[in-house]
């Protein structure tokens, strides 16, 4: 028997809709407008109600991201994004525009497993050994930092919920010498280069959108790591 694989359903569905779509002012009123009018009214109204990517994926539009998207978020500069963080520990004029004492309470004990920190452990992040013993070739620092705006994972910057008796602390680890080489990089045979990287982790913070609070994925430093490039048939 013949299997109609995922994609082709999606694809069907689509050309069922359209045609439905093109054929309802005909059978319901007399049409006042020329054919081709008409395919781009359908055609604009499918792009209302769904998104198409590569592969014929169909999914349905979040009306909240959307805005997320068409806002401005030049006023989310600050030094932290500047140098290349994910994130804003300060943003101007952010009590003004959050309007967070003005927020209806219940949102905040909706969302009151959220406003906590995180646990640091006191260790001496540039001098640690892991379990097995090994030094890390990368200096590292880890705090606790209250991001006022930060990144989502759609690649847009939002507002993050930090109330004076509701904050969220988050727990990051970044490098301290992004870039540069790792410790004992000497000792590498010739051809072979280092540098330590940052890496980043998604996870849930309560942001504000319209008044509203909202769970949102979010881009934060996660770890340092120390990769290697092997330039082995390059000109040294």
């Amino acid at each position: 028997m013949y299997k109609i694989s995922m994609a082709n359903k999606y694809l069907i569905t689509l050309i069922m809709l359209a045609f439905t779509l093109l054929i309802q002012p005909i059978v319901g009123r007399p049409q006042p407008t020329s054919e081709a009018n008409a395919t781009y009214d359908a055609l604009s109204t499918l792009d209302s109600i769904f998104k198409v990517g590569p592969g014929m994926m169909v999914f349905h539009t979040d009306n909240e991201i959307i805005q997320e998207e068409n806002n401005d978020d030049s006023e989310f500069i600050c030094a932290e994004r500047l140098a290349g963080q994910s994130y804003c520990t300060e943003v101007p004029n952010y009590l003004e525009t959050t309007q967070l004492d003005k927020i209806d309470p219940a949102q905040f004990e909706q969302f009151s497993s959220f406003f906590k920190d995180d646990f640091l452990a006191p260790v001496d992040l540039a001098n640690r050994m892991n379990e097995e013993g090994e030094e890390n070739l990368c200096n590292s620092k880890s705090r606790i930092i209250y991001p006022k705006s930060v990144e989502t994972k759609e690649a847009r910057w939002v507002l993050v919920v930090q109330h004076a008796q509701h904050k969220q602390g988050v727990l990051v680890e970044q490098c301290e010498n992004e870039g540069r080489t790792c410790k004992y990089e000497h000792f590498l045979p010739m051809g072979i280069s280092s540098k330590c990287k940052q890496h980043y982790s998604y996870r849930t913070l309560i942001v504000l959108t319209n008044g509203v609070f909202r769970e949102r994925m979010v881009k934060l430093p996660n770890y340092c790591e120390c990769v290697l490039r092997y330039n082995f048939g390059r000109n040294m």
